[in-house]
């Protein structure tokens, strides 16, 4: 399935020969909501599926389209699609024209940026070993703006009173942060030789009252000359050699200064509870005003940095908002305060057997959140990422766990439920497959 054809035109004389027909699957079809050739705006919606994501093994493919909206066009990766080089499935993030794609190869230990031209044809540029900066093959990674990614990860170690190792005293964490220029494609060297920066995570009282320890970052939202990570926490218990998860801690994040990435210390919130690294999806946003809206993991709220602080006034209650526990893995914001929110019914958990999720409109300024009128066997535990159009709509790629779908375009002037329109058709592989979202 890793195939090249490096002219749009082929590959669409190719399809139409093998299908017969010519309102086919793959074509790379226009509409008002594609390509107006003008600088600046979208050009291609990069589609991508996952294979086996349920256990993150499988193969990732994409396939560019200029337009998203006719509920006529019917898209399928079956025996089409790019495959985009990953041990894991893969973590893709897009330029805001979508001509061009970037990707971490999760446990392959490289970044790589692609060219876009439409249907299946995509050109590797470049490939950039980020394994020996960071010490692993398995950071993890976040597009902060058009210019800058930032790769991240953190090794753990217990450390004991005595040097039989049998009185536990608590857990130290070691940072390592990494830069990524991504117009020259190069990790930046201009602070470290070695292009990373590493340090022992700053201890709270509350961690060493409760003996907890920083054991994953990811997420980080860039402002005003300063890096935002959020932290997952956990604690060890020493007589069972086992790690135990809580969300009972103050919600944190670490801040760093960018792009030199130093002078790491830590906020921690009053109001909001538990993890703020998410999964795959956005976690934290600035927003027109300068503020930085940033989600918990569950049950859910949204809490707010202002500066190198948190503001303790704000807090957006969202299992109160729209009635059940919920839980989230992170949000999308589309502007004016307005955002839309995968989530799941925590009551219920977040697995592809309950596949309980759906997706709600929330408005930060107002703290009103509204569950929007979708089809109710959602999984999105995987989904990474969705783009707004150049005619102001939201798109998201939605369909079930291996089943077909649809583009939903959601019109954020509204508060209805039912403020969206369907485009094209999707489809799945297969019954492991999932669309991880829209580049």
């Amino acid at each position: 399935m890793k195939l090249k054809f490096y002219s749009t035109l082929l590959s669409g004389w190719l399809l139409i020969s093998f299908s017969g027909c010519t309102n086919d699957d793959h074509t790379s079809s226009g509409g008002d909501d594609g390509s107006t050739g003008t600088s600046g705006t979208r050009q291609y919606f990069n589609l991508a599926v996952g294979i086996d994501v349920e256990s993150s093994a499988g193969a990732t493919y994409v396939a560019a389209y200029q337009g998203l909206s006719s509920p006529e066009h019917q898209i399928s990766f079956n025996g089409w699609g790019y495959e985009v080089p990953s041990v894991r499935t893969a973590r893709v993030y897009g330029s805001k024209d979508g001509k061009t794609l970037y990707n971490l190869s999760y446990g392959g230990g490289t970044i790589s940026k692609f060219s876009v031209f439409g249907g299946q044809s995509y050109a590797e540029d470049k490939v950039l070993d980020i394994s020996l900066a960071m010490g692993t093959k398995n950071p993890r990674w976040t597009m902060v703006n058009e210019d800058y990614a930032l790769l991240h990860t953190v090794n753990t170690q217990h450390i004991f009173n005595d040097a039989a190792g049998t009185e536990y005293s608590y857990t130290n964490t070691k940072g390592i942060l990494t830069a990524i220029q991504l117009n020259s494609f190069s990790i930046i060297t201009n602070y470290n030789p070695t292009g990373s920066f590493t340090f022992d995570f700053p201890r709270t009282e509350e961690d060493d009252q409760l003996k907890l320890h920083v054991w994953r970052i990811d997420a980080p939202v860039v402002h005003n000359g300063k890096a935002y990570y959020g932290l997952n926490k956990r604690s060890y218990d020493p007589n069972t050699d086992t790690n135990i998860s809580t969300s009972n801690y103050s919600a944190s994040t670490l801040i760093v200064d960018f792009p030199s990435l130093q002078n790491p210390r830590i906020i921690s919130s009053t109001v909001g509870k538990g993890s703020t690294q998410g999964y795959r999806t956005p976690v934290a946003h600035v927003d027109e005003k300068g503020a930085i809206y940033q989600i918990t993991a569950a049950p859910s709220h949204i809490i707010k940095i202002e500066g190198d602080s948190y503001d303790n006034t704000y807090d957006f209650n969202l299992s109160a908002a729209l009635g059940i526990n919920v839980g989230s893995n992170g949000w999308f914001y589309v502007g004016n305060g307005i955002g839309y929110m995968p989530f799941y019914d925590a009551d219920l958990g977040n697995g592809s057997d309950v596949a309980a999720w759906g997706v709600a409109r929330i408005d930060l300024y107002n703290k009103t959140a509204v569950r929007m009128n979708l089809p109710t066997n959602l999984w999105l535990q995987q989904y990474q990422y969705s783009v707004m159009g150049n005619d102001g709509l939201f798109y998201m790629a939605l369909a079930p766990l291996g089943g077909e779908g649809r583009i939903y375009m959601f019109d954020p002037k509204s508060t209805s439920a039912d403020a969206f329109t369907v485009g094209a058709s999707i489809q799945t592989i297969n019954s492991t497959s999932a669309y991880l979202g829209i580049f």
